[in-house]
């Protein structure tokens, strides 16, 4: 992948976080790719400053970078005073990464007749979900727009715990991104942030109520939480970096996410499979009664483990759903991601760190299981009017009902009385004609003959009229 080009290696960071595409073993392996780029040469960077923000717009610029990835570079600068973090993507980025996927939609139909049945799902959305994901994150105005939200989000909460770097939009631009430089401790230094006297505990619990509440009450969320991106500040505030990699839920999707998480709770196999195919991780037309069974069997073998960590779980669903059309949304990836790298990174913090104990003390603290169980009671209460009302028109839709059958059945007798009618008509024209046949003899048989003809078309009409009337 690193050979291969950015592209690649961001093809390989998302599928880091895709456990339904390949095997758990890939998957740690491809999670390497975060911090194994390469910087590149300082002066390549000039052409994306000079052009976009002012090459002399900065009061100082160091030109060896403090980070550096697939997509960008991070340096450190002075602006107006204040000491800034530049980010600046890489030259000739834009047409590299179209050539990579032109190369990548050539191959997707090769790709999907080779590929099991089971995979096809997934692999048909993945590669539909990871142009937007990597075109989204080479357009710095979109992170410095996602930075704005969540820092807003967090400044309205009356606990002030999370820091989120200023955006200076002046100097900020598709290719170069310039923030306050923010000091922090690296949120894994245990040491260090202990003798700066903050408790990894409350760290580790500050950083999962963060996550907690960008989700399911903000909407907007850091979706790269791994150890670099995370710091603490003197303060003892979680500081985030780099929102590249950042998503949105809707508010039907938070629901989704608790009612989920409450339906787990509960062992209700039906409610996991509805909010699966509502969050759009498995195919509506899936067997419902195959994909149960499973499930029950998840529940069964993580029941029996004496300890469960979110990363079993992912595990375990990801692992025994193969068989089905399910796959993962880009915006639950992220989350999985995030619960996946957290709990890693929560558990260097704090051993005994239980990241679904966390979940759902936030989940109880903050209203959402009364809210899920008020939702539930409502959509009972609805079904339950609906019902009644039913019920109440039941008597005067039985009523239509009945005279709708009495009116058929008079219908019927009608057609019946005129069908025995038209059969008794046919009776007496074929009597009629026999008789004025038989009279005919005497006078010329050819007309005695002809009207023996009419008599058998009488009689045909007279036959099928009463065969109709009987059916």
């Amino acid at each position: 992948m690193l050979d291969l080009g950015p592209t690649f290696v961001k093809i390989g960071q998302v599928l880091s976080t895709r456990p339904d595409v390949v095997p758990p073993v890939y998957a740690e392996e491809f999670v390497t790719l975060q911090d194994a780029v390469p910087t590149g040469p300082y002066r390549e960077m000039i052409p994306a400053l000079a052009d976009d923000v002012g090459y002399h717009s900065y009061d100082d610029f160091d030109p060896e970078p403090i980070a550096g990835g697939s997509l960008a570079q991070v340096y450190r600068a002075t602006y107006q005073g204040n000491h800034v973090v530049v980010k600046v993507r890489r030259p000739g980025i834009n047409d590299l990464i179209e050539t990579d996927l032109r190369i990548i939609r050539r191959l997707i139909p090769l790709v999907m007749l080779l590929a099991p049945e089971r995979l096809q799902f997934s692999l048909r959305n993945m590669a539909d979900d990871f142009e937007r994901i990597i075109l989204e994150e080479l357009d710095f105005e979109r992170e410095a727009r996602m930075m704005a939200e969540i820092r807003a989000n967090f400044e309205a909460d009356e606990n002030e715990t999370v820091v989120v770097p200023r955006v200076y939009h002046d100097v900020s631009s598709e290719r170069v991104l310039t923030m306050a430089y923010v000091k922090g401790t690296k949120v894994t230094d245990v040491d260090e942030l202990e003798a700066e006297g903050h408790d990894p505990s409350e760290v580790a619990r500050d950083v999962a109520n963060a996550y907690f509440t960008m989700g399911l009450e903000h909407g907007v969320y850091h979706g790269d939480p791994h150890p670099g991106n995370l710091a603490v500040d003197e303060e003892g505030r979680i500081v985030f970096y780099d929102f590249g990699m950042s998503g949105r839920f809707t508010p039907a999707m938070q629901n989704s996410v608790v009612n989920l998480y409450l339906a787990a709770v509960n062992r209700n196999v039906d409610g996991i499979i509805d909010e699966l195919i509502a969050l759009g991780a498995l195919d509506p037309d899936a067997d419902r009664a195959a994909v149960g069974h499973v499930l029950e069997l998840v529940i069964d073998d993580l029941e029996g483990s004496e300890t469960v960590n979110w990363q079993q779980i992912i595990s375990e669903v990801t692992g025994m759903l193969h068989e089905f059309p399910f796959r993962i949304p880009p915006d639950i990836m992220l989350v999985l991601r995030v619960g996946s790298i957290s709990e890693g990174v929560l558990r260097q913090l704090d051993p005994e760190f239980d990241f679904l104990a966390a979940a759902q003390a936030f989940l109880r603290e903050h209203g959402f299981m009364e809210r899920a169980a008020r939702m539930k009671l409502a959509e009972m209460r609805g079904e339950l009017e609906t019902s009644l009302w039913a019920l109440l028109r039941l008597p005067a839709k039985f009523e239509q009902e009945l005279d709708a059958r009495q009116e058929e059945r008079m219908q019927a007798a009608v057609r019946t009385q005129h069908q025995g009618s038209r059969s008794l008509g046919y009776a007496i024209l074929a009597a009629a004609s026999l008789i004025g046949s038989a009279l005919l003899v005497s006078v010329d048989i050819t007309y005695s003959l002809l009207g023996m003809v009419v008599v058998l078309v009488f009689l045909f009409l007279f036959i099928r009229s009463s065969y109709d009337g009987r059916r």
